[in-house]
């Protein structure tokens, strides 16, 4: 998964990616979720309405890769 990948997530919503993945805060010492926890996030331009939002890439699908 890289910049500039088109995702679909789970609920059929289609978005541009703008970051690399990072691991989330929650995932760090003083998280929620630390240590039982490991995910990541990215940047998306949400294709929909056209806003910037974060995403969790385990529920992401690529469907057209940046070349």
């Amino acid at each position: 998964m890289k910049i500039g990948d088109m995702v679909v997530d789970c609920y059929g919503s289609t978005a541009l990616i703008l970051t690399e993945p990072r691991l989330s805060e929650d995932c760090m010492p003083g998280g929620e979720g630390y240590p039982n926890e490991t995910y990541y996030l990215v940047d998306v331009l949400v294709t929909e309405f056209g806003c910037k939002d974060n995403w969790a890439t385990d529920e992401l699908e690529i469907i057209s890769e940046n070349r």
